[in-house]
């Protein structure tokens, strides 16, 4: 009795340590691909900090962090 249980365990063992390899090989497809896309920085010119394009305030071709720093700029023009 006592070794037919060790024998199952250690076949229960081994399997549990192939199943992991296995899965191991193949990751995940979300973990495997960066889908994060490279966003064109920035200088806001007011106070220097950069940020994505895409989150800046655009005016007359010169880029700002805020809407306070937007209007800060126009009042001294």
């Amino acid at each position: 009795m006592g070794i037919r249980l060790l024998l199952i365990l250690l076949t229960l063992w081994a399997l549990f340590i192939i199943v992991r390899a296995y899965i191991r090989r193949f990751p995940k497809k979300d973990v495997k691909k960066n889908n994060k896309i490279a966003a064109n920085m920035v200088q806001c010119k007011v106070c220097g900090t950069y940020l994505p394009e895409a989150e800046a305030l655009q005016h007359q071709g010169t880029f700002f962090c805020s809407r306070e720093h937007l209007m800060q700029r126009k009042d001294e023009n």
